[in-house]
């Protein structure tokens, strides 16, 4: 398997192990000085920390929400033992006591290096979330 078609595979596994809340299999895919940065939570570093991290936002977000999340790549660039892939995300999450589900979307950026075995390994993890729209007066749409 080429380097392109095992990030593929990477980002499909990925996705498939977040909407299964299966933060081993995320966990198992990371470089041990793995850094994970998302929206409105502190910068996790080190396996271990984001690990934790991971474990207890995926168990919280099973528990409270019926939520699936799709990964598109837009970009993947292989330099030799670092690669890139670059792309958009979309989720919806329905509260699982009740309520309307919300959609939400963004951007990902995740950087990979190659592990001494010759595998790839997660080592930065890069999350943004679109703002709602706006109206003229500024309000969320």
């Amino acid at each position: 398997m080429n380097d392109r078609d095992e990030l593929a595979r990477i980002l499909r596994r990925l996705e498939t192990a977040e909407n299964a809340g299966d933060a081993d299999d995320i966990v198992s895919m990371m470089a041990d000085d793995v850094v994970i940065m998302v929206p409105n939570e502190a910068v996790q570093e080190g396996k271990e920390a984001c690990a934790e991290f991971l474990r207890g936002m995926l168990a919280w977000m099973i528990e409270s929400l019926d939520r699936h999340i799709e990964y598109v790549s837009a970009e993947v660039r292989v330099l030799g033992d670092h690669a890139f892939d670059r792309g958009t995300f979309a989720f919806t999450a329905t509260p699982k006591s009740g309520g309307d589900t919300t959609q939400a979307q963004g951007k990902y950026f995740w950087l990979y290096a190659r592990d001494a075995d010759g595998s790839w390994k997660l080592a930065r993890m890069i999350v943004s979330l679109d703002d709602p729209p706006e109206d003229d007066d500024g309000a969320a749409v």
